[in-house]
């Protein structure tokens, strides 16, 4: 019962009450549905609208944005005709105008410093030095020496050197990838380990003298017969031109500097073919700089990246960031499989293979937390003339990685074995992160940029 305004009691029913309920709950639901979608619009734009803004911001006022290009350094760095003495000021045009620009380079001081301090100290006749971040392409490291004033350009970056038996790990990538074969794969030959003649490649004869060995020692002991029959009966001529060209041979890496082409003259004949397989001829040639490419390929997981020594160019006049040095993706050699086959050869080459000598004790102490690895090679070269010894590895520890490639050219008397000098670069490059020596600054290696092309 209800008072009405005159004051007279009215009976309501259930139902009129009932009706009234629904009715409010009916119009709160709809207001609840109302707000929630206001809400996702609102929402929604929100999301939109930071969406475009990171785009906007990433995209074209990023700080990593460069004004310049890659292509643009290497050819102010080319035409400079200083760029082996890796000049800090050089003349660019920018966006059409000639500007005087300041150049950083990539180069780890420490490493930098006792990379060029070692080298000078045991003064081979030539030598040269580079080390790379397998995982970047950043080169830390960039050192020429020559025992004769007159040689002008820098030996990291020529490719006039015989690769040796380097290219081995060319052969045994395409035997491994298309031949499947494995670290553990078993062969039979005849002969020396260092010696490669008709007789014992071409035709398969067992007797007495008859060996029998993996791939993985074949490849730490530099075994020229096996890597000869390999490259015929197991790779060919067309998968080794491939690969050839997969680890930089044969083609223009692209960099910031003017590195020449490696060659590797790959023929149908068959005992040209042996020789190129086993690295047994001076026609295959490479640049220090490309043999580093090669070990930082497998350090990564078959990925090969381009090298870069520029990381930063400012403007002189106001500092203004022209460019910005940025990871790329140069080659992907071969597969991660594949990449982890080899590391398997190389570490073997460290441990019981070429260069354990150079390796005595290493892995007894901290050190015997890195993974290292790597290949060595030596040939007598005619430019410049003498005997070539090679040594190209990388060292890991954890995500850390760098890949080395060592070379020293001897006229009459050795004076250092090149996988000495990347034991060194190890020892240096690892040292403070694994917590040994003193981590100050000041106590490092001098650096300067007229250290980047040491001459006596």
């Amino acid at each position: 019962m209800v008072k009405t305004t005159n004051g007279r009691a009215e009976m309501r029913s259930p139902n009129h009450n009932g009706r009234a309920e629904m009715r409010s709950n009916k119009e709160h639901a709809q207001g609840l549905i109302k707000t929630r979608l206001l809400l996702f619009l609102v929402s929604f734009c929100l999301i939109g609208v930071a969406a475009f803004g990171t785009w906007y911001w990433l995209y074209t006022r990023g700080p990593e944005k460069s004004i310049l290009s890659k292509t643009e350094v290497a050819a102010a760095l080319k035409s400079s005709g200083v760029f082996q003495e890796f000049p800090t000021e050089v003349e660019m045009m920018v966006e059409g105008k000639p500007e005087k620009v300041h150049l950083d380079y990539s180069f780890d001081e420490r490493l930098q410093g006792e990379m060029e301090s070692l080298i000078q100290m045991y003064r081979p006749d030539y030598g040269a030095f580079v080390a790379v971040d397998a995982n970047t392409g950043r080169i830390l490291s960039m050192v020429s020496y020559s025992h004769h004033a007159d040689l002008d350009d820098h030996l990291a970056l020529r490719a006039t050197f015989p690769a040796a038996s380097v290219f081995k790990v060319v052969t045994a990538a395409a035997a491994i990838a298309e031949g499947n074969m494995n670290a553990n794969t078993s062969m039979q030959f005849n002969g020396r380990n260092h010696t490669l003649y008709k007789s014992a490649v071409l035709k398969t004869k067992i007797n007495r003298w008859t060996r029998t060995i993996t791939l993985k020692e074949a490849f730490s002991r530099s075994v020229n017969t096996v890597f000869a029959k390999l490259g015929i009966f197991n790779v060919g001529s067309e998968d080794l031109r491939d690969y050839a060209s997969r680890f930089g041979f044969n083609r223009m890496i692209a960099s910031d500097l003017p590195i020449q082409e490696g060659r590797a003259v790959i023929s149908d004949n068959l005992w040209q073919l042996a020789e190129t397989s086993s690295g047994f001829t001076k026609d295959t040639t490479m640049s220090p700089l490309q043999g580093a490419l090669i070990a930082a390929a497998i350090s990564n997981g078959g990925k090969m990246m381009e090298p870069f020594a520029v990381e930063k160019i400012t403007r002189g006049t106001d500092g203004l960031k022209l460019y910005q040095a940025q990871p790329q993706l140069f080659q992907e050699v071969v597969t991660l499989p594949v990449a982890n086959e080899l590391k398997s050869l190389m570490r073997e080459t460290v441990r019981r293979g070429t260069s354990s000598g150079s390796f005595r004790r290493f892995f007894r102490g901290p050190y015997a937390l890195l993974d290292v690895g790597g290949k060595t090679g030596s040939l007598t070269g005619l430019d410049p003339k003498g005997k070539y010894d090679w040594f190209v590895g990388y060292g890991e520890l954890g995500q850390s990685k760098i890949a080395v490639a060592a070379l020293t050219i001897s006229e009459k008397y050795w004076r250092v074995k090149s996988s000495y000098l990347a034991r060194r670069s190890f020892e240096t490059y690892f040292r403070y992160q694994l917590g040994i020596g003193p981590k100050n600054k000041k106590n490092r290696p001098g650096f300067h940029a007229s250290h980047y092309s040491t001459s006596p």
